[in-house]
């Protein structure tokens, strides 16, 4: 008999809680993945995905089975043609993971760094493109999880339009939970996953762009098979898949998406940030503050110190207890901070639930230690 796994509110950012009519949506019937009733499903998802960013019918969704980092690879190793470079931002782990896609790709790149609580400056972007005309791509990630700074994605949009450049946004952790639309800010390639704040299951991602600019890479020799961006997009367009997909995952995806509109996105945006608000509040009483500056805090998740005294393995453990997840920090930041994400399905109410678990876990741990 299979072991019963308990249910607990995850506080990482992504895979999220999710409803259980998207778990549910993962029991269809067995079916291939080259049958019409596989391809009219996959239509439909790739299509609502573009209307939630923004687009329009010039836009077009290209699906990836895998994490999101498979559309974000995909993306970079695909639109840079081999006589032209890629600006990187630089200012947190997914940053630099870009930066190593274009390592292994044998990309020419260049990189603003910048420390991880601290947001890009647009006239540096500007300037780079000054210096180096090759560049022709930049690419920054909106939300980076590593802290929850939120990029000012539309600013240094602004910025590749005036230089002739196109921008690629790794928006993994804000599409469907932040303000996005590639339309109004000038996104040329939009990359983002299944399971965050979309609160679908972990499995799928893609990439949002004009056909038109879909249309031209088909000139750029591809330098990868799995992840090559044109030839997913022209087998998709032709109700095929060069390769099998997650199928059971894309039926959780079309329910998702349809519980997306059903809340309608203001009002999922309002409900990560009252989340998000009773969550800094709660935490700033017990004497936590955020890491990284209210002006370029994202909605969905947030980083803080870890309380004097207390190291992250016994708080996380003791969080665990009392049914909840919580997300060591990256890099540096392990030894000294922690993370909390209100994406999914959480509420204020459930936020309000974990400043309570963690002033008893604090108080547990002080008073064993």
């Amino acid at each position: 008999m299979a072991e019963e796994l308990k249910q607990y509110v995850l506080l990482n950012p992504g895979p999220a809680c999710t409803t259980q009519t998207v778990r549910e949506a993962l029991l269809t019937p067995d079916l291939c993945h080259r049958e019409p009733e596989f391809f009219a499903v996959m239509r439909g998802v790739r299509d609502d995905l573009a209307e939630l960013a923004g687009g329009g019918r010039e836009w077009s969704t290209v699906l990836f089975s895998g994490s999101g980092t498979a559309a974000v690879e995909a993306t970079v190793s695909s639109v840079v043609p081999p006589d032209r470079g890629l600006l990187v931002i630089d200012n947190g782990v997914y940053g630099d993971r870009m930066r190593r896609m274009a390592v292994a790709h044998r990309i020419p790149h260049r990189v603003l760094r910048y420390e991880w609580t601290e947001a890009p400056r647009p006239e540096d972007v500007a300037r780079a493109f000054r210096e180096d005309p090759s560049l022709s791509h930049l690419a920054v990630v909106h939300h980076e999880t590593t802290t929850g700074l939120l990029n000012p994605i539309g600013a240094l949009a602004a910025v590749c339009r005036e230089h002739g450049r196109s921008i690629i946004v790794d928006a993994m952790s804000s599409f469907g939970g932040e303000p996005i639309d590639v339309r109004e800010q000038g996104i040329d390639y939009l990359v983002s996953s299944s399971n965050k704040c979309l609160q679908g299951m972990p499995g799928l991602s893609f990439t949002i762009a004009r056909r038109e600019a879909l249309e031209t890479l088909g000139s750029i020799p591809p330098r990868s098979v799995y992840l090559d961006l044109h030839a997913q997009w022209r087998a998709e367009e032709a109700d095929n898949t060069p390769f099998t997909p997650a199928i059971q995952v894309m039926f959780a995806l079309r329910q998702a998406i349809r519980e997306t509109r059903a809340e309608g996105l203001q009002n999922r945006f309002r409900r990560y940030q009252e989340a998000a608000r009773t969550l800094r509040e709660g935490m700033a009483a017990l004497g936590l503050e955020p890491i990284v500056p209210a002006e370029w805090r994202s909605n969905t998740l947030t980083t803080f110190r870890l309380p004097e005294g207390v190291h992250y393995d016994p708080l996380h453990d003791a969080m665990k207890q009392r049914g909840y997840v919580i997300y060591a920090g990256q890099g540096d930041l392990k030894t000294w901070a922690f993370r909390i994400a209100n994406l999914g399905t959480l509420t204020a109410g459930d936020m309000a639930g974990v400043v309570e678990a963690v002033r008893d876990s604090i108080r547990e741990l002080r008073e064993a230690g």
